[in-house]
């Protein structure tokens, strides 16, 4: 087995890669046009100017799609796939592309590098897949950029802070002192900081007092009342709410900082409700359904109790979800109207998950909180299924982009040459796709015929521009001379025939008899020597015998008449007669009308 293998590695390693090295490094800087800058791009911008900017109409044709924007890192890898399956290596050239793609990928996850050409934020679901997967490794890098960089402001914090009793110790002493305080307070804070570390040996800032966290009443198994809670110290505050108050106090509702949502792309939204509906109808299932689905309730519960202690539920319903505090005015025992508020019926429903959720809650900032988002976990999967994708899945799932480039590229030309049926088609084409291209997998026949479609609209736009060449509208120095011309051309493109007006003497007339001559005398002349041999003609006179138009492959005759009949008083009525003759066939036809008003 060893000797099989080494004996394919050296049949294998002389074979060159499929992309040179030119090539590849051309395409990787079209995709990643920050590598050659110092600093790294935002990721929410393209330095790239060689695709224009689209058209106000063309952002939301993606949507329809269900593609990317033409901005996109997404939009430009269809491109660049295309090409290379075209000009350069063909199936190979797409699997070597897509390797070091995936492999850029891991580099920058690995060292917080944003990736360009995609917007921050959650994955839009209106996109493709792909765009959705790689937007989700970007809010990866972003979360693991920020929460890196809080760490290293903390510790570079806590190092430089001074402790009682510190005096005299190294940088190092302090560390580990801090490690310990951190290690201690873990049985202490029900949520640690271990919950936001991807490795057991890293350093976090610590409390600059612990015996404020134990008098916090955030031991572990003890539960505080409102009353216990209201001797807290506030923290995670992000700023003083306008007009709210605490109910119980008066104190300033203050808003607290909590953890974004969890982002989801669609095939993660589909398992998740997958596994939701695994669970059934039954009483506990709903429950744990429930449950399941209140980690984020949870978790701002949380960090409002610690922004503001000696809350009470009502004061976090009047600010997570107002419409569940009903208020009225109510008239005291002094006779002063006063607004009175309490929840709703959904509120006091008996097990309500608002108030099991409220009871465990304890106060602890965002900060400290278990992450709702491992990021980490999240990138890794992504980086997984891009790794495990074959380039027919590739091209399944970029289809929706590579279509969404054609279309957008026959607007453009189509803008250009302004021909009315080309619009028609192209509105059927964008009404097609969006229907078809909606659903996850399309069938293989209605993508054909939209690409059928595309390769009409090519077609119609070529030989408009190969007509205006041939009878050179652009040419013609009389403007009526012009618009004729171009009336001629764009009838010769949407109607089947197409009189020639002034015959041979008219302006289009003489411009065809022309086209006639020239490809005539370019028949004489590729005819071989044989054949002038056989016919006796010398070369001097071959041009002069060429007849302007080539021998017809048939003749027909139409011969018409007005004439009375039956008889010679009768009303004038059309006549006609047509005939054709080839070299197999003969064939004759006659439409004729009578006066049947006295016959």
């Amino acid at each position: 087995m060893v000797h099989t293998a080494k004996k394919k590695i050296r049949k294998h390693r002389g074979e060159e890669s499929p992309l040179n090295s030119d090539v590849l490094n051309t395409i990787l800087l079209f995709l990643f046009p920050d590598a050659v800058s110092e600093k790294p791009l935002d990721g929410t911008t393209s330095i790239d100017n060689s695709i224009p900017a689209p058209e106000a109409g063309d952002y939301t044709l993606y949507n329809q799609f269900k593609s990317a924007p033409s901005d996109s890192l997404t939009y430009k890898l269809a491109l660049c796939l295309c090409m290379i399956n075209f000009y350069h290596g063909g199936l190979k050239g797409v699997a070597h592309l897509w390797q070091e793609f995936v492999l850029e990928m891991r580099f920058r996850w690995e060292n917080n590098f944003l990736i360009p050409g995609l917007a921050s934020g959650s994955p839009d679901l209106r996109c493709c897949l792909l765009h959705q997967k790689l937007q989700m490794l970007n809010c990866c890098i972003e979360r693991k950029k920020a929460r890196d960089e809080g760490k290293k402001t903390s510790l570079s914090d806590s190092t430089t802070s001074a402790y009682p009793g510190d005096a005299g110790k190294t940088g190092g002493q302090l560390g580990l002192d801090h490690l310990r305080d951190t290690e201690k307070e873990k049985g202490e804070v029900g949520k640690s900081w271990d919950s936001w570390s991807d490795s057991e040996e890293e350093f976090f800032e610590c409390l600059s007092d612990t015996e404020d966290l134990k008098g916090n009443g955030q031991e572990s198994g003890k539960k505080g009342g409102p009353k216990e809670m209201a001797n807290l110290k506030p923290e995670g505050r992000l700023h003083q709410h306008g007009k709210l108050t605490l109910l119980h106090n008066g104190e300033p509702l203050y808003i607290p900082v909590t953890q974004e949502p969890a982002p989801m792309t669609e095939d993660l939204l589909e398992e998740q409700s997958e596994v939701l509906a695994k669970l059934g109808t039954s009483a506990e299932g709903a429950h744990l359904r429930a449950r399941m689905q209140s980690a984020c309730l949870l978790s701002d519960m949380e960090s409002f109790k610690a922004a503001n202690p000696g809350c009470f539920l009502e004061d976090f319903v009047r600010w997570y979800s107002p419409r569940d505090y009903i208020e009225e005015e109510v008239t005291d025992e002094k006779g002063n109207v006063v607004l009175k508020g309490e929840l709703s019926a959904r509120m006091k429903i008996p097990s309500n998950m608002w108030v099991e959720a409220w009871e465990t809650a304890k106060p602890v900032p965002a900060r400290r909180q278990r992450r709702l988002f491992d990021d980490t976990r999240e990138a890794e999967k992504v980086l997984h299924y891009l790794a495990m994708q074959k380039p027919a899945d590739l091209a399944r799932h970029l289809l929706p982009c590579v279509i969404h480039a054609a279309v957008l590229k026959v607007k453009e030309e189509e803008s250009l040459e302004n021909i009315p049926s080309v619009k028609k088609i192209i509105k059927q084409i964008i009404a097609h796709s969006s229907k078809v291209l909606h659903f996850p997998n399309p069938e293989d026949k209605k993508l054909e015929e939209i690409i059928l479609q595309i390769t009409t609209v090519e077609a119609i736009i070529a030989r408009a521009r190969s007509l205006k060449a041939k009878f050179g509208t652009e040419k013609c120095e009389h403007e009526e001379e012009k618009e004729g011309l171009e009336r001629f051309v764009s009838c010769l493109l949407e109607q089947p025939e197409v009189s020639v007006t002034g015959a041979g003497r008219g302006h289009a007339g003489r411009i065809i008899h022309k086209l006639f001559v020239n490809a005539q005398r370019a028949a004489a002349v590729a005819l071989p020597e044989e054949e002038l041999k056989k016919s006796g003609c010398p070369e001097e006179r071959r041009q002069t015998l060429v007849s302007d138009f080539p021998p017809p492959a048939g003749r027909e005759l139409i011969l018409r008449a007005t004439v009375p009949r039956p008889a010679p008083y009768s009303k004038a009525l059309p006549q006609r007669m047509y005939s054709v003759l080839t070299k197999e066939d003969f064939r004759l036809a006659g439409a004729f009308s009578s006066d049947t008003s006295f016959f």
